[in-house]
């Protein structure tokens, strides 16, 4: 009797990328470990390891280099576009694909539910982009890097006056419906970003230093920016619900290898009302939520756990030592996402084969409720690397699931 056939009793027949989440998110077993793939590092990297008829100028979560694009265009997305989107989720093996210009993979912070850019500045060094409420990054090329600046509400200023995108006009949301209907007929499940309810605030309104001491000292002004911010982000789960989307990304780093950046209480005073608020409206609709938070997060755990998020990664093993723990903790209660190292690259070939089926060895504690997430796809990688990288990652999912 073959491996699979043992596995048939409590497994689904699944016969796609697709299919092995969903059994996931259901509670059955998967024929292989879901895979979702982060990203690459940058445009630079993304053009240099997948196939030229994979990506566009809609593909990475700023306006591209290549070619160069000041914006994303007003116009409808185009059906060459998104089939283009298809190719690079069957390249990457992957079982989801973001909707939206910009959204095509996960926690990038693109597509219409995140706020924008427009580029104000280019040259050979750097691009300079400016973001819808006024902020600016700086990125740099080599090495790739970076800087967040001009806050608006550094000076404590009032957050209702900021001039926000307006996330129930329709227009903004124009490609979603279709990008719904053809990813999900592309073999994955359809996925849209939002900005986390924390790092939302320092990384694009405020910078990180005057958030913390806000929290602390200046608590009725922190609630009137936190939800200024979060009503805009659950307009955008609205507006992507109604056209299609299954899973709401949403990334909020809120810790490091140390632990939380913030305490617990402060976590559970200010943001986790608003993400019981966002599980609830999603769940409604049949839908899922999955939270990317790097760090060491163990301590709030049991909140997101409470409230049904559905996913939770990354889950670095360098981070979370203990992380056979959390699964077996937790793992019947939210799906576990990751377990690999932030810095695959730097590892020979064998230690990342290693790695990745360490991490796919979570399977098994998990009994079955984990999803596979690789980072560290840099542009030092070679297209054979890489492709070395792809097989690996094929196997483990095969051989270790459960």
């Amino acid at each position: 009797m073959s491996r699979a056939a043992t596995r048939s009793a409590t497994k689904v027949e699944s016969v796609s990328n697709r299919d092995d989440l969903l059994a996931v998110l259901s509670g059955r077993r998967p024929e292989r470990i879901p895979f979702i793939a982060n990203g690459f590092h940058d445009e630079k990297t993304m053009h240099k390891l997948a196939p030229a008829d994979c990506w566009d100028e809609n593909t990475y979560y700023v306006p591209s280099d290549e070619p160069q694009r000041e914006r994303y265009s007003p116009e409808p997305r185009t059906r060459d576009s998104r089939e283009r989107a298809v190719r690079m989720a069957r390249h990457m093996d992957m079982c989801t694909l973001g909707v939206g210009k910009g959204g095509v993979f996960p926690f990038g912070h693109g597509g219409p539910g995140e706020i924008q850019p427009v580029v104000i500045e280019r040259n050979p060094e750097f691009k300079i982009l400016e973001y819808e409420g006024g902020s600016r990054r700086k990125i740099h090329y080599n090495p790739h890097s970076i800087h967040y600046y001009h806050f608006l509400l550094k000076e404590k200023r009032d957050p209702d006056s900021i001039e926000l995108p307006d996330m129930r006009d329709p227009r903004r949301f124009q490609d979603v419906e279709e990008d719904c209907r053809l990813f999900k007929a592309g073999d994955t499940v359809t996925t849209g970003s939002i900005q986390g309810f924390f790092s939302g605030i320092h990384n694009s309104f405020m910078d990180f230093e005057d958030t913390m001491v806000n929290l602390l000292l200046e608590p009725e002004y922190m609630h009137r920016v936190t939800r200024v911010l979060a009503e805009m982000s659950l307009d955008a789960v609205d507006m992507y619900m109604d056209r299609g989307v299954e899973i709401i990304d949403v990334c909020d780093d809120l810790g490091n290898a140390a632990g939380l950046l913030l305490s617990p209480e402060l976590f559970r005073t200010f943001f986790l009302p608003w993400y019981e608020r966002l599980v609830d409206r999603v769940h409604q609709r049949g839908g899922y939520v999955h939270l990317h938070s790097h760090g060491n997060i163990a301590p709030v755990l049991p909140d997101f756990v409470s409230i049904g998020v559905d996913i939770i990664n990354p889950f670095d093993w360098g981070e979370n030592p203990d992380l056979p723990g959390l699964v077996r903790r937790f793992a019947r209660d939210v799906v576990f996402c990751g377990g690999c190292e932030s810095a695959l690259y730097r590892f020979p070939d064998e230690e990342v084969e290693a790695i990745i089926r360490r991490a796919c060895g979570l399977a098994e504690p998990a009994e079955g409720r984990y999803v596979l997430m690789v980072s560290g796809i840099i542009d030092a990688l070679s297209i054979e690397r890489w492709n070395r990288w792809r097989e690996t990652i094929r196997r483990a999912r095969e051989e270790l699931a459960v």
